[in-house]
């Protein structure tokens, strides 16, 4: 048993870990010596060599701060060679065997290709089953196409979105392919402006992506009329104006506020003259400040609207309401003249014809009524309480007994 034991222990034995474990051992050992070691010194500095090691640390973070802002500049190209040159650190200088300085060899720099000029237009109105081979064939007479973007559909035979973007090498190649605008390709008259032309038909320009994601935010559709929310307490009319006329003129400007102190509720609305200065207003969530605070603006409901404009709430009330001409009205009076004769006519209709039906029977009970004295009716309301006291109660009296006794013996 012994034997076998002494063998099970040298299987369990691993070479590998045991030396990982002493290694790990090693360089945590190592780490806590160095950090044991700075704190040390750290405490023996003087208090200029700690004011001159805080001014080491200082610049080391400006240097790497400085080196950071580079790289994001010349990813965005927005450096230049001769700022490049200033911006690069300074090297430390490389000596020789005699100690004299050697300047290093400057390798020429790779000429970058300069960007050729493109002039494209924008192709809108396209079939989705038009491919490039149609378009490029299409612009040919035009001039030399440099490139052609068109992005492809989701569908399987989708071509296209239903635009595309041309480029040509000259702006008077561009304007031939504008020129072509409203000819027909396989069906469908094209619309055809210049790339850089982002104004719609109508003289607007169209929202970017930002300002499409703000107006999908949106609950209640476009009017003129915007709520304001996440007010401070501290905002006024006056505030609101100045903030929100930018967009457009600003028929009217109503604050909720508190009846005893008269400041804001949180609330509000705003009103203009014209739907597109409310959209405009809303496409900018940059300038939804106000008091320090982020404003939520959204597009009034069509209640909100109408309280704004009274006059708009009575046309709605008149327009729901029936007219009735001259004749109409004639003929409504009759009717109900009609109808209320008929209304007073019809109990006695129905009475004497039930004393004809019962015949001597229905006389004697008509007989009967009349000759019954009536009650006097009193319509007096009674106080509560006064029902109760006028009862009349039973007066308490010794009565004689009159029953039989029963003994026990």
């Amino acid at each position: 048993m012994g034997s076998k034991d002494k063998k099970e222990q040298d299987d369990a034995f691993n070479v590998l870990q045991e030396i990982t474990d002493v290694l790990v051992d090693e360089e945590e050992k190592a780490r806590l010596a160095e950090k044991a070691e700075k704190k040390r010194l750290k405490k023996e500095m003087t208090k200029e060599e700690r004011q001159a090691q805080r001014e080491i640390n200082r610049k080391n973070r400006e240097k790497k701060k400085s080196k950071k802002d580079l790289n994001k500049k010349r990813k965005r190209g927005e450096l230049t060679d001769d700022e490049e040159e200033e911006k690069e650190e300074p090297k430390e200088p490389v000596l020789d065997a005699d100690g004299n300085v050697v300047e290093p060899v400057k390798k020429p720099k790779a000429e970058k290709k300069k960007k050729e000029m493109e002039y494209g237009i924008w192709v809108g109105n396209l079939s989705y089953g038009t491919t490039l081979a149609t378009i490029k064939e299409f612009f040919k007479e035009c001039g030399e196409i440099t490139r052609i973007k068109c992005p492809k559909g989701n569908g399987a035979k989708n071509y296209n979105k239903g635009f595309a973007y041309i480029f040509f090498s000259t702006p008077e190649e561009a304007a031939k392919g504008v020129a072509m605008s409203e000819k027909k390709l396989e069906g469908r008259s094209l619309l055809i402006k210049d790339s850089e032309n982002f104004e719609r038909a109508d003289g607007s320009k169209a929202p970017t992506e930002a300002e499409k994601r703000e107006i999908k935010k949106q609950k209640n559709p476009p009017c003129p009329t915007l709520f304001l929310g996440n007010l401070s307490f501290d905002t006024t009319e006056k505030s609101i104006r100045e903030q929100f006329e930018w967009a457009g003129e600003i028929r009217k400007v109503r604050m909720a506020t508190f009846e005893d102190s008269g400041k804001c509720k949180g609330f509000g609305y705003v009103d203009y003259h014209e739907v597109e200065s409310a959209t405009k207003a809303i496409r900018a969530p940059d300038k939804h400040m106000l008091d320090g605070r982020k404003v939520r603006v959204e597009f009034g409901s069509a209640e909100a609207h109408m309280r704004s404009k009274p006059w708009l709430m009575r046309e709605k009330q008149k327009a729901e309401r029936p007219h009735n001409t001259s004749n109409d009205a004639a003929a409504d009076s009759t009717a109900a003249a009609a109808a209320a004769s008929a209304s007073e006519e019809q109990p006695y209709k129905r009475q004497r014809k039930d004393y004809n039906q019962g015949g001597e029977h229905g006389e004697e009970k008509r007989e009967f009524r009349e000759r019954r004295p009536k009650k006097a009716v009193n319509h007096e309301k009674v106080k509560p309480g006064q029902a109760l006291y006028a009862a009349q109660r039973q007066k308490p009296s010794v009565q004689e007994f009159k029953g039989t006794k029963v003994t026990f013996d």
